[in-house]
C-alpha cells in the first residue's frame, strides 16, 4: 500500500491579520474573568513562511492500516471574535470547509482579508459541522469548551456578577509591577487604557475582539463588555499594573459590562397627574425632560442647566411630585427668600397662603411651615434646630457647598445626607475644578464616594506635598462627566435648547429691604400707609409717589448688593446693573472695587467720547463682568451685548425706558436668550410702581401698540420684540405723563427735579439739575418751584 504524499500552501502573509498572526510567546488570556496561562494551546502556528512555502500533509489510502489521526492529519485554524457579536474562522482553504461555511445563514466573506465570519448565534452550529469533517480543525472561541462546543462555566457570555467585577477594585497594586497604568472611561460604551508598552500585554490587547488603537494618543481602547475579561488577563501578568475603573463607574455602567441583564434605556415620562396642572402646562420640553430626569432618579439629582433655563419651575414640580413626602425644605441664597416665596404660590395656587415659612432670623422656627425658606447663613446659626429631619431638600445655588469647612456646609451635610429626596440646582457645577464638585457629589450620593481622598487621587491629580495633599488640580474630567450625567446630573446649555427659549425671560426677584436704620423704616411704613389711604388728586399721588420712590432707593441698597454678589459667587461671567439714584449707583460701584471685581459705569457725568470706549472694552474684556449704569443715562445708545443677564435694581416708571435700557443687551450680535431681573422691595415703592408699569403696557397691549407684557405671572413673557414701524409712535406714547391730567412735562425730568430737591446726596445718576435748566426751561421752573418750599 503506498502513501501519497500532498502539498497545501500556506495563506500568504497578507492574508494574516494582526488578530490572526502567531504570537511569539505564550499570553495569558482570561474566560469570564478566569485567568488562563496558555494561549490557545489547540491551534498549531503556521510554519514560518521563509523556511517553507509548503507544508506536507500525509494521506493514506484505501485499507492502510496506519490511518492517522484527524488532529495530526487535518486543517488547522481557528474561531476570533469579529466585532460585538460575530466570530471569525482563521483557516486555511478547504473546499469540504467552504461548503459547510455556505450553509450557515449569516456567514459573511471579506474579500480583502480572504476570511469568513458568522453570527454567535451560529456558533455551535458551525463547531458541530466542522467536527464531522475528518480533515479540519478548529480550535474554539476563548472561553468555549473544545469537546462540548457549548459556553464552558469560565465563558466570556457568562455575564461576570456586579460583586465580581467590583472585587478587582482592591488588590490590584503590585509592588513588582514594571509597567503601571490605569482604565479610564471615554464614552458610554468604551473604556481606555492609559499605559506604557509592553509586548506581552499588547499580545493581550490584541484578543479582545473590541479592541481600537489610536495612533494620535497612542492608547488601546475597548468595549465596556470586554473589560472583565481584560482586567482578568491584565491581572495574571505579574509584571503589569493597571489601576480599575473607580466603584462607582462600575455600579453606573453595570448594564454595559454585562453585569446586569437590565440595559439603559431611554427615561420614560413620568406621570404628573398629581400635581398641579398649571405647573405642568407651564413646562417648556427640555423642562420636561429635567422632571422625567429626577423623577428616574428617585429625586435624588444636580440640576446643572445653564443659567436662565427656569430650574426654579422643575425644582418645583419635581418637589410638588413628592407633596406627600413634606414639609419641604428650601436653601437657597439669602436674597432671593422671598422670589422663592413667590414662585410657590405662584406655580402651585392649591396651596394655602400660609403654607409658606420664610425664615428671616434665626429665632424663627424651621419647621413651622409646610415650606420652609431659609438662607445658607441663617441654616448655619440654628443649630439646636437642626435635629429636625426633613425627607424633601431643595438647595439652591448649592455651590455654595462647595467647601466642606464652612459652617454652611457643614450645617447642610447631615440634613441633605438624611433626606430621602435632595434636588440640588447649579448653573455653575464646576466640572474643571472637581474638588468644588465633591460635597455636592456626596449630597446626593453619599456612597459614591465616602471617603474625599480617593476621589480626590482619581480626579483632583492629588499630590502629596511637604504640608500635605494637594487637591487643586484635575483629572481624569471626561470620565467624571460621564459618570455624573449617568447617574446623578442633568444640565443644558442656552445653546442646546435655545430654539424653545424666548428672546427675552423676564423675572420678578422679591427682595427685602434690610439694614436700614428705624427712621428710614418708619418714614416707608407711613408712606406705604398713605399710599394706600389714596389722594384726592392724581397730582397730590403723583408727588407722593415721587418721595416714596426717593426713599425706597436707600432701602433697597444692601438687598440689591447681596444679589449681585450673589451672582458673582454663582460663576456670572457679564451682566449689566440699571439703577436711577446716584446714592444706589455709588453703592455698587464700592462693592465692587472693594470686592476688586472688574467693573464699567455709564451715567449723566460720563462724557459721550468715553462711552464708547468703555462699552468696547466690557464687549472684549474678560476681566470686565459687571457694567454699573443709569437708568436714564444708559438706557439708549449704548451695546453691551456680551452680556445676557441685565438686572434691574430700581424700577422706573416709564415701561419704555426700561424697554430701551433692556435692549442694551437684546441686540444685533446676541447669540443667546436675554435673562432679565427686576428686584422688586416689598413694603417700598415698588409695591406701587410695578403694578402701573404692568397696567401701562397692558393698555398698550390692548391698543395694539406693543407685544411686552411685564406681568409678573410669567417668567417668560416676550417672545421677540418685531421691528415695528410703529415703533417711534410707541415710545412717543411711553414719554408720556402716566396721569391724565393734560401735563406733557417729561416724568423722567420731573423725578430728577425732585431728586435733586429733596436729597442732594440722594440724586439721580443723570445730569444735575442745575445743568439740564439752560436745555430745559420747564425743568428750571419746576426746579425752582420744587426749592422754594424747602427752603422756607
Amino acid at each position: 500500500m503506498h502513501c501519497r504524499t500532498e502539498y497545501t500552501p500556506l495563506p500568504s502573509d497578507s492574508m494574516l491579520t494582526d488578530a490572526s498572526r502567531p504570537p511569539c510567546g505564550p499570553c495569558p488570556e482570561t474566560c469570564g474573568g478566569s485567568s488562563v496561562s496558555h494561549f490557545y494551546s489547540t491551534v498549531q502556528p503556521f510554519a514560518p513562511l521563509k523556511e517553507a512555502k509548503v507544508q506536507k500533509r500525509d494521506s493514506c489510502g484505501g485499507g492502510s492500516s496506519a490511518v492517522h489521526s484527524k488532529a495530526r492529519c487535518a486543517l488547522k485554524g481557528r474561531c476570533v471574535r469579529h466585532g460585538g457579536d460575530r466570530f471569525q474562522v482563521e483557516v486555511g482553504y478547504s473546499a469540504e470547509l467552504i461548503a459547510v461555511f455556505k450553509t450557515v445563514p449569516s456567514r459573511s466573506y471579506d474579500p480583502a482579508t480572504k476570511m469568513w465570519n458568522f453570527s454567535l448565534e451560529d456558533y455551535c452550529h458551525l463547531m458541530k459541522e466542522v467536527k464531522e469533517l475528518s480533515s479540519v480543525t478548529l480550535a474554539p472561541l476563548e472561553g468555549m469548551d473544545a469537546a462540548s462546543q457549548v459556553p464552558s462555566s469560565n465563558s466570556v457570555t457568562t455575564s461576570p456578577t456586579l460583586k465580581t467585577l467590583l472585587k478587582t477594585c482592591s488588590g490590584w497594586q503590585k509592588p513588582s509591577a514594571i509597567v503601571k497604568g490605569k482604565c479610564v472611561l471615554i464614552s458610554r460604551s468604551r473604556f481606555e487604557v492609559d499605559i506604557g508598552y509592553d509586548a506581552e500585554m499588547i499580545g493581550v490587547f490584541k484578543q479582545m475582539g473590541s479592541r481600537n488603537y489610536d495612533m494620535k494618543t497612542r492608547k488601546w481602547s475597548f468595549l465596556l463588555e470586554d473589560y472583565p475579561r481584560l482586567m482578568g488577563a491584565i491581572q495574571s501578568l505579574p509584571s503589569i499594573e493597571a489601576e480599575p475603573l473607580p466603584k462607582p463607574v462600575i455600579q453606573t455602567f453595570a448594564a454595559q459590562l454585562g453585569a446586569t441583564t437590565t440595559c439603559a434605556a431611554d427615561i420614560p415620562d413620568a406621570d404628573l397627574s398629581a400635581v398641579d396642572s398649571k405647573i405642568v402646562a407651564g413646562l417648556m420640553p427640555f423642562q420636561r425632560e429635567g422632571v422625567n430626569f429626577a423623577i428616574s432618579r428617585e429625586g435624588r439629582l444636580l440640576l446643572a442647566d445653564d443659567m436662565g433655563l427656569g430650574k426654579t419651575i422643575q425644582a418645583i414640580c419635581i418637589a410638588a411630585y413628592y407633596q406627600k413626602e413634606w414639609p419641604l425644605l428650601v436653601v437657597t441664597p439669602s436674597s432671593v427668600r422671598f422670589t422663592w416665596a413667590e414662585a410657590f404660590h405662584r406655580w402651585l395656587p392649591s396651596l394655602s397662603p400660609g403654607s409658606t415659612n420664610v425664615i428671616v432670623t434665626g429665632k424663627d422656627s424651621l419647621t413651622s411651615g409646610l415650606i420652609n425658606i431659609v438662607s445658607f447663613d441663617l441654616l448655619s446659626k440654628m443649630d439646636k434646630q437642626l435635629k429636625e429631619t426633613f425627607q424633601v431638600i431643595i438647595v439652591d445655588e448649592s455651590h455654595f457647598l462647595k467647601n466642606i469647612k464652612t459652617a454652611r456646609c457643614r450645617a447642610a451635610m447631615p440634613l441633605l445626607k438624611a433626606a430621602k429626596r435632595v434636588i440640588l440646582l447649579s448653573g455653575t457645577p464646576a466640572l474643571s475644578r472637581p474638588a468644588e464638585l465633591y460635597t455636592q457629589i456626596a449630597a446626593v450620593r453619599p456612597s459614591f464616594f465616602p471617603q474625599f481622598h480617593s476621589f480626590g487621587l482619581r480626579y483632583c491629580d492629588a499630590k502629596k506635598m511637604p504640608w500635605g495633599w494637594d487637591y487643586s488640580r484635575s483629572s481624569n474630567l471626561g470620565e467624571l462627566k460621564l459618570l455624573l450625567e449617568e447617574s446623578i446630573m442633568i444640565r443644558r446649555l442656552k445653546s442646546e435648547v435655545l430654539s424653545q427659549l424666548p428672546a427675552k425671560q423676564r423675572t420678578v426677584v422679591v427682595v427685602a429691604p434690610e439694614g436700614i436704620n428705624a427712621k428710614t423704616k418708619a418714614v416707608l411704613a407711613a408712606a406705604t400707609k398713605e399710599m394706600a389711604k389714596g389722594y384726592k388728586t392724581k397730582q397730590e399721588e403723583k408727588e407722593a409717589l415721587l418721595l416714596f420712590y426717593n426713599r425706597t432707593a436707600e432701602a433697597k441698597i444692601r438687598s440689591v448688593i447681596e444679589y449681585i454678589l450673589d451672582l458673582l459667587e454663582s460663576g456670572r461671567e457679564k451682566f449689566l446693573v440699571f439703577a436711577h439714584h446716584k446714592i444706589v449707583l455709588d453703592a455698587i460701584s464700592e462693592e465692587l472695587e472693594k470686592k476688586r471685581v472688574g467693573y464699567i459705569r455709564i451715567d449723566g457725568s460720563t462724557p459721550s467720547a468715553e462711552r464708547q470706549a468703555l462699552c468696547q472694552n466690557f464687549q472684549v474684556s474678560e476681566k470686565l463682568c459687571v457694567a454699573v449704569l443709569s437708568i436714564t443715562a444708559a438706557n439708549m445708545g449704548v451695546t453691551l451685548s456680551s452680556a445676557d443677564l441685565v438686572v434691574f435694581a430700581e424700577l422706573f416708571w416709564n415701561p419704555g425706558v426700561l424697554i430701551q435700557a433692556e435692549d442694551r443687551a437684546h441686540r444685533i450680535g446676541q447669540t443667546s436668550s436675554v435673562s432679565i431681573h427686576y428686584l422688586v422691595a416689598k413694603g417700598t415703592a415698588d409695591v406701587f410702581l410695578w403694578p402701573m408699569i404692568q397696567e401701562k403696557i397692558k393698555v398698550l397691549g390692548a391698543a395694539g401698540l406693543s407685544e411686552t407684557n411685564f406681568s409678573e405671572t410669567a417668567e417668560a413673557t416676550d417672545y421677540f420684540i418685531k421691528q415695528d414701524p410703529r415703533q417711534k409712535t410707541i415710545y412717543d406714547l411711553f414719554q408720556k405723563t402716566f396721569a391724565d391730567d393734560g401735563d406733557d412735562l417729561d416724568e423722567a425730568l420731573c423725578m430728577e427735579a425732585v431728586d435733586a430737591c429733596q436729597n442732594p446726596d440722594l440724586g439721580c445718576a443723570g445730569q444735575s439739575a442745575e445743568d439740564s435748566c439752560s436745555e430745559s426751561p420747564q425743568l428750571c421752573m419746576l426746579y425752582r418751584c420744587l426749592q422754594e418750599p424747602l427752603h422756607r
